[in-house]
């Protein structure tokens, strides 16, 4: 081979190599975008906003049926999370939420008696598919639903089947293996509702409630852990207890009492402090991420609409944040 035949040879091998090695690059950089988009999350995280049922929608209305919305807490932002769920030939009405912002979970409950389960959704309405237990206790007519601090634990108040008059009770599991199980069965005497974790998620916050009463308590406040033991009376009254919210501190629950909010220390004895007293009353509390606030549902003047409250965790600094024309549920708070 001449002298000048080896140069071009090598000079072509040269560039073959360089062509190679640069094709080798381009598909690295290419392989790691890709890896990069596929980790990345779909939406920024939902956070600082207040997330409610409600039928204020003028098709949520034709229809008897509700969504879930999320809300800023400038009042602005106003956005439907999950639109009326289809059922049957009709749609649902949810009866209760709960969320968790570190797992960015949505858990929705509904009352209906031939409906195996609870909705489940992320915060951003992404994901909405019905969670049914796998085995274990049935999940049909849940009023109240509470999801536990890891975004695993489950615990419902549905009603039981075989008393002549609405009679809840709890039953408990995890959004993992779909078992569950009943932690509390109610009597014709008791039902057991408003269940809320603990901020640690081993504990339990609910509500015995007494049915035919003549003498004595008709509501409990009770604390067990979250296997059902060691339950625990830190509150009797013969006023009517109809909701249960757990501090994210754990300094604190909040509950309300014949229609208007109090709060009292989950360890501390039986002292109440009366945070609202709204003229047609308040109710379902949700604590702020950081147990500094705390927001509240009260009726407008207005017949056929209700407001949104925010608060300081003590009672003081009343804001309204939003007048919602129609039902409206408080859920929760991220």
């Amino acid at each position: 081979m001449s002298l000048r035949r080896c140069r071009d040879h090598y000079r072509l091998a040269g560039e073959q190599r360089r062509r190679l090695i640069f094709t080798i690059y381009l598909i690295v950089v290419a392989s790691i975008l890709a890896m990069d988009r596929l980790a990345a999350p779909t939406s920024e995280p939902v956070k600082d906003q207040l997330i409610f049922i409600s039928d204020a929608d003028a098709i949520d209305a034709r229809r008897q049926s509700n969504s879930v919305y999320r809300i800023g807490l400038d009042g602005r932002g106003l956005m439907r999370i999950v639109g009326a769920i289809p059922h049957g030939d009709g749609y649902l009405r949810s009866t209760d939420i709960d969320c968790e912002s570190i797992s960015q979970q949505l858990v929705i409950a509904s009352h209906r008696h031939d409906l195996n389960g609870f909705h489940h959704a992320m915060l951003d309405g992404s994901g909405l598919h019905l969670d049914r237990p796998a085995e274990g206790d049935f999940l049909a007519a849940t009023r109240q639903i509470a999801l536990a601090p890891d975004g695993v634990g489950i615990i419902v108040s549905r009603q039981f089947g075989e008393f002549s008059e609405p009679r809840f009770g709890l039953v408990a599991g995890d959004l993992f293996n779909r078992h569950f199980d009943i932690f509390r069965a109610p009597t014709a005497e008791r039902s057991y509702i408003s269940p809320d974790f603990s901020p640690t998620g081993r504990q339990l916050a609910y509500v015995i409630r007494r049915h035919h009463n003549d003498s004595g308590w008709t509501s409990r406040l009770i604390i067990a852990n979250s296997a059902g033991r060691k339950e625990s009376v830190i509150y009797e009254t013969r006023r009517q207890i109809s909701d249960v919210a757990w501090s994210p501190t754990g300094a604190w629950l909040a509950l309300v009492v014949d229609r208007q909010i109090y709060r009292m220390h989950p360890f501390g004895g039986a002292a109440l402090s009366q945070l609202t007293d709204h003229l047609g009353g308040a109710g379902a509390p949700r604590w702020s991420p950081d147990g500094a606030q705390i927001s509240y549902v009260a009726p407008s003047t207005f017949a056929g609409q209700n407001q949104l409250f925010v608060m300081d965790a003590d009672g003081s600094g009343k804001r309204r944040i939003a007048n919602i024309r129609g039902d409206l549920v408080n859920g929760c708070w991220v």
